[in-house]
């Protein structure tokens, strides 16, 4: 049974006269015909009663109908699905984020896709880079959102947008109340930092910045997620460079947020995929990534000034 005889019958059986099924068919009304007996032989029951004046539905016909609508109409839907599927207008996209990524990029990212499209589902997954590294690599996510670029071969990357750094102190801190602070008056406090492996080149920019402002940190405290970083400033436990969207979003009690004085360090956010993965959701999903970028751009800080060192990780170098 082949879903051609089921339309061929719905045609007769809304028509009830195989002349008419056949002009609407654009068939000729024999073929029709053989079609139809065909069908019957088949499911192995009259589906309808002929004469010569009048064609009508048997009982058994009556359910046959019923049934095949919902058969032609799921075919349908099918066929569209797929076809969505294929424009890159529906399916699955997996993203594997760490904790800059949440608090910057990705709700404007996910705000674009679900305008341009509702058919779109993504899987957000909270990783540490290496292993999204390691996802990306045996393909269980799509992409994912880190600020280390990648140095594998096998790997593409855009940069989704950049920020400065800002200093985290606790409420009281002498430096609260200023309107700016100069990172080298910070030479003798803790610093609280993301660990070089949990967050590899932000780590690197954060060092850099305290060795440019002339001093080495006298004690660190490393945690796996800015967001602990955040708190634990509010524990009274240390001092710490976040990026600034860190300030914008994450209001904790007991942490107040001040700008550096002078040429702030920018990090970087990039959007990391396989470059074999040509699915078409895949394709779609970078051009929104591209217009995000350059929307980002326009508004985001100026270029990493020179001095700054690039930004790489032993995460990369594997």
């Amino acid at each position: 049974m082949e879903l051609r005889h089921l339309r061929y019958f719905l045609a007769v059986a809304e028509e009830l006269h195989f002349t008419r099924a056949a002009a609407l068919l654009r068939v000729a009304q024999p073929a029709l015909s053989h079609q139809i007996r065909q069908l019957e032989r088949e499911v192995g029951v009259t589906l309808l009663d002929r004469t010569k004046h009048r064609v009508k539905l048997t009982p058994a016909g009556e359910v046959f109908r019923n049934r095949a609508r919902v058969v032609i109409e799921q075919a349908a839907r099918a066929a569209e699905d797929a076809a969505k599927v294929g424009r890159g207008d529906a399916g699955s996209v997996s993203i594997g984020v760490g904790s800059t990524g949440i608090w910057s990029v990705l709700p404007d990212l996910l705000r674009r896709l679900r305008q341009v499209s509702g058919a779109i589902t993504i899987a957000i997954r909270e990783m540490e880079p290496s292993d999204q590294m390691e996802a990306l690599r045996h393909q269980t996510i799509d992409f994912a959102i880190m600020a280390a670029r990648p140095l594998d071969p096998e790997l593409e990357s855009i940069v989704l947008s950049r920020e400065r750094l800002i200093m985290a102190v606790p409420t009281g801190h002498p430096v609260a109340s200023r309107h700016s602070v100069e990172l080298k008056s910070l030479a003798r406090e803790t610093f609280i930092l993301p660990g070089r492996l949990a967050l590899p080149g932000f780590h690197e920019i954060v060092v850099a910045a305290c060795e440019e402002a002339g001093f080495v940190p006298a004690d660190t405290v490393t945690t796996r997620l800015i967001q602990t970083v955040v708190c634990l400033v509010a524990g009274r436990l240390g001092v710490a460079l976040v990026p600034e969207s860190f300030g914008r979003n994450l209001q904790v009690r007991g942490v107040e947020y001040r700008p550096l004085r002078g040429t702030a360090p920018i990090t970087e956010l990039n959007a990391v995929w396989r470059k074999d993965n040509d699915l078409p959701l895949v394709r779609r999903f970078l051009t929104e990534l591209r217009l995000l970028a350059a929307k980002r751009r326009e508004r985001g800080p100026a270029p990493q000034p020179r001095g700054r060192p690039a930004v790489t990780s032993d995460t990369q170098r594997r």
